[in-house]
Formats: C-alpha cells, sequence, structure tokens
C-alpha cells in the first residue's frame, strides 16, 4: 500500500497567495493607517489559526475587523478623545458605502485567510499521520517473508523464511 504524502507545501502556497490577493485588495480600498493594520491583522490571523484552532483564529479575525472598522471611521484621532456624540456619529457612519466596502472587504480577507490556514494545519496534521503510517507499513513490510518464502511454493523454507534487508537511504558510496 503506497499512499503518497499530503502536499502541505501546496496548502501553504494557497495560504500565502490568499493572504497576498486578500490584503492587496484591503490595501486599494482603504486609507493608509487602516490598511496596515489590515495587512499586519491578516499575518495575525494566519499564524494564531496555524498555531492553535480556527476558533481562535476566527477570534482574532474578528477583534482585528473590530478594531479595523473602527480605526478606517474614526481617522487620525485616538479613540480615548472621542465623546458619547462622536461614537454615534462613527456607528451611523459604517452603514454608508465608503467605509462598509472595505469592511467587507477586510471581513472576507479575514474569514479567508482562517480558512486557509486551517487548512494548512490540517494538511500538517495529516502529512504527519501519514508518515506515520508510511513507516509503520514499510516496518511491516520489512519484517514479511519474501516471495521465496511463501507457504505452497513447495521450497521448503518453512517458517524460517529470509528477512528482506531494509534499503540504507543516503548512504554515500565508497
Amino acid at each position: 500500500m503506497n499512499t503518497p504524502p499530503v502536499r502541505t507545501r501546496s496548502f501553504v502556497m494557497v495560504l500565502v497567495g490568499w493572504m497576498s490577493l486578500a490584503s492587496a485588495a484591503v490595501v486599494a480600498s482603504s486609507a493608509p493607517a487602516p490598511a496596515a493594520f489590515a495587512v499586519l491583522a491578516i499575518g495575525l490571523v494566519a499564524v494564531v489559526t496555524l498555531s492553535r484552532s480556527l476558533l481562535w483564529g476566527a477570534g482574532v479575525a474578528a477583534a482585528s475587523l473590530f478594531v479595523f472598522a473602527f480605526a478606517g471611521v474614526a481617522g487620525p484621532f485616538p479613540p480615548w478623545a472621542l465623546g458619547p456624540d462622536d461614537l454615534l456619529r462613527l456607528l451611523r457612519s459604517l452603514a454608508r458605502w465608503q467605509t462598509l466596502a472595505p469592511d467587507v472587504l477586510a471581513a472576507v480577507a479575514l474569514a479567508g485567510t482562517a480558512a486557509c490556514a486551517e487548512l494548512a494545519s490540517t494538511g500538517l496534521e495529516w502529512d504527519l499521520v501519514l508518515r506515520g503510517a508510511v513507516g509503520r507499513q514499510r516496518q511491516v513490510e520489512d519484517l514479511e517473508p519474501t516471495s521465496s518464502g511463501r507457504k505452497g511454493t513447495g521450497n521448503g523454507a518453512g517458517p524460517q523464511a529470509e528477512r528482506r534487508p531494509r534499503p540504507v537511504r543516503h548512504q554515500e558510496e565508497p
């Protein structure tokens, strides 16, 4: 049974490609400061999802989206300098298409990054499982008798069948 290992490299390439394209779309539609934050947030979501889980990545994505939307609407003013009237004005401005379009693009970028990172993380786990299974399969094959030692062949080998030697890899020739 020769099971090909999962190509984790392909999953990681999909993740990097998605992050690049999604970041470009957010940067093109946003102001410079929120766009820079979005690029950092996309990278953070990928790292958290790869190291923890999809749930953690989704949580970081939601928090990042909230901060991105708030930063895009607030502009250069620090949040602690805004009064209650300013906060209501900010909430109403979130419904305008000029601010809603970058927010939707950022939401898609963050959610897609979490999904692609989960796919890459699952690919890493599959790769480990398959490598372990292939290693166990090779051990079993090494212990099986060769064709000259099979029962019913009439060669008289019986239970004293010879075992195949394990192939030596990465050995330099003399």
